[in-house]
This record gives structure tokens, C-alpha cells and sequence, in this order.
């Protein structure tokens, strides 16, 4: 017998020592990949729970779909975006506008009088065209100013109060063509704003710097008026609809209704107008007209007093603000 292996039988033994280790890494690599095949169907097996998820991984199609749809809702998302971005642009437009930005209106002292004066002349022609009524004192909330000019540094601030206040009595003239179910009263009663006082004019915020003439401020800020009409309930819808759809950016912050009849009407007093055919037939009684039914006297010719408090927001882009400031000075 001999002592030793032979070579031959060493390559033997050495042989399969290396089948066993290769046989035991590949049952390691096995196993391992046994377990993350089990984690990942624990996992589908727990979405599957949800009913609408299920529905769509059973759904050979269904993977596709999902990708389509997540295509769409992406592309609803650019669009809510690039709508948003061209709103807050027609914003700052606006203000641009209220501020009379590049009109000498809106820095001199005299043509901005000179404006006011036109203004408030163009508006007292157009309301009776218009049907509607303005009192011959209507005066856009200036009054201080009907027998002086304002100070320079006041020009800004009364500027924008002008631009404003001249439209909302064109947009109360605009809602005035609304379909009526019975003609009503429609009357601008009164109206006020930062620019009502000499004081307010001028008054500004504790801590920040004066604004120079000509130069409005940058950043949103709210301008608050506050405004009295009388008109009709189909007028009132049209006048909010506009003011919130308007590319000036306005928001309405409080709003009062009071009827001009505060009593129904006593039996009596309704029989007064009526015959017994059904029509007027009271002569000398100026509610008395002719063909008038029922229903005109109790729900016609009558006006809601309303009372609007808004603000009016100075809309700028950050672009329009960085560009608008001084480059900063180099020490």
C-alpha cells in the first residue's frame, strides 16, 4: 500500500473540492435571489389588496394605459402652470395700466387734474347713455382735489386711485346690460379709496422708505375702496362677475344687500292699483299703468341698496421687480 496520493489522485481530490465550494455559492446566490423574489411577491400580493390597482396590473393592456395616463396628467400640469404664469403677466399689466406707468398724468401734479377733470366730465356724459344715473357731485372719491392740485409726492397714489375708481363705474356701466326681468333703478352712489383724504394720500407704512415720484412700488399691495351702487339683482351678478374675471386683479372682500322695500306691501295698498280685470285702473295713482299684472307691482321697480368693500392688488412679477431696481454700488 502506498503512503501518498499520487498526482492524479490530488487533482481528483482538488477537483471536487472546487465542484463543492462552486455547488455552494450557487445555492448561496440561490437563495438569495429566492428571497428578494419573495419580498417583491409579498409586496405586489399587498397592492393587490387595493381593488383599483389590482384591476389595472391584471389587465394585460394595463401597464400601458397607466403610462398614458400619467402622460396626461403631466401635460395637464404644464398647462395649469403656463396658465398660471400668463395670469399673474395680465396682473402685472394691469397694475402698469392703474399706475399710468410712462404717462405724464401719473407724475405731473397739473395734467394729473387735467385727467381727473376729463374723467369725471366723459363719465357724467356716458351715464345716461349708459341708464344709468350719477349724481352732478359724483366725484371718483376726489372731492378733496376738486378745488386744488395734489403735491408731486402725492401724484403716484392718486393716480392709481383715478385708474380705478374710473373703472369701476365703467364695469357698474357695463353690467348695466344685463337682461332684466323688470327695468330697475341703477345708480354709482358713492365710492372712496386710498386717495378720499389728503391724509391717506400720503400716509404710508411705518418703516419703509418714501417712493419717488413717478415710481409706484414694487410688490403686491392691496388698495382698499369701498363703494355704494343701487341696482337691480341681475345687474349685482353681472357687475361681481366682471370685477372677479377682470385682468385687473380685484378681490371683493365684504358685501351688503339691503331691499329698497323692507315691508311686503299691504293688501290694501295693492288692491288700490288693480281693477277687477286684473290691471291698473286707479287714475292719478303714478304706479297705476296701464297692462301693469300683478307680480310688476310686487317684485318691479325695486333696487337692492348694495355696499361693496374691495382691494385692488398691485400685481408685479419678480422678473418686473428685479428688473425696475437700481443695480446695487460697488464700495
Amino acid at each position: 500500500m502506498k503512503a501518498g496520493l499520487d498526482r492524479q489522485q490530488l487533482g481528483g481530490v482538488a477537483g471536487g473540492a472546487i465542484l463543492l465550494l462552486a455547488a455552494g455559492a450557487l445555492a448561496w446566490w440561490g437563495l438569495g435571489s429566492l428571497g428578494e423574489k419573495q419580498a417583491e411577491a409579498q409586496a405586489l400580493a399587498e397592492r393587490m389588496g387595493n381593488p383599483a390597482l389590482a384591476a389595472l396590473l391584471g389587465d394585460p393592456s394595463g401597464a400601458t394605459r397607466a403610462n398614458r395616463e400619467a402622460g396626461e396628467i403631466q401635460k395637464i400640469e404644464k398647462e395649469l402652470w403656463e396658465k398660471d404664469g400668463s395670469m399673474t403677466k395680465v396682473w402685472s399689466q394691469g397694475t402698469r395700466e392703474a399706475y399710468g406707468e410712462g404717462q405724464d398724468w401719473s407724475k405731473n401734479p397739473e395734467k394729473w387734474k387735467d385727467r381727473l377733470i376729463q374723467i369725471q366730465s366723459d363719465l357724467q356724459k356716458a351715464a345716461p347713455g349708459s341708464q344709468m344715473q350719477l349724481a352732478p357731485d359724483f366725484y371718483l372719491g376726489l372731492e378733496t382735489y376738486r378745488q386744488k392740485s395734489p403735491s408731486a409726492e402725492e401724484v403716484p397714489g392718486l393716480a392709481l386711485h383715478l385708474s380705478v375708481a374710473q373703472r369701476l363705474v365703467e364695469r357698474l356701466m357695463e353690467a348695466r346690460k344685463s337682461a332684466e326681468q323688470y327695468p330697475t333703478l341703477c345708480e354709482f352712489r358713492a365710492l372712496s379709496g386710498p386717495g378720499s383724504s389728503a391724509e391717506k394720500a400720503v400716509e404710508a407704512p411705518s418703516g419703509t422708505p418714501p417712493a419717488k415720484p413717478g415710481s409706484p412700488p414694487a410688490g403686491p399691495e392691496k388698495k382698499s375702496f369701498q363703494a355704494e351702487i343701487r341696482c337691480s339683482p341681475e345687474v349685482l351678478y353681472t357687475y361681481v362677475r366682471l370685477l372677479a374675471t377682470d385682468p385687473w386683479l380685484f378681490i371683493l372682500t365684504d358685501l351688503s344687500v339691503t331691499n329698497a322695500k323692507e315691508t311686503f306691501p299691504l293688501r290694501s295698498e295693492i288692491a288700490k292699483k288693480f281693477s277687477s280685470d286684473g290691471t291698473a285702473g286707479v287714475p292719478g295713482d303714478p304706479g297705476a299703468k296701464p297692462g301693469r299684472k300683478l307680480l310688476e307691482v310686487l317684485a318691479g321697480e325695486e333696487s337692492l341698496t348694495v355696499r361693496l368693500n374691495l382691494d385692488f392688488v398691485a400685481w408685479r412679477n419678480p422678473e418686473e421687480a428685479k428688473a425696475g431696481s437700481p443695480p446695487a454700488r460697488s464700495p
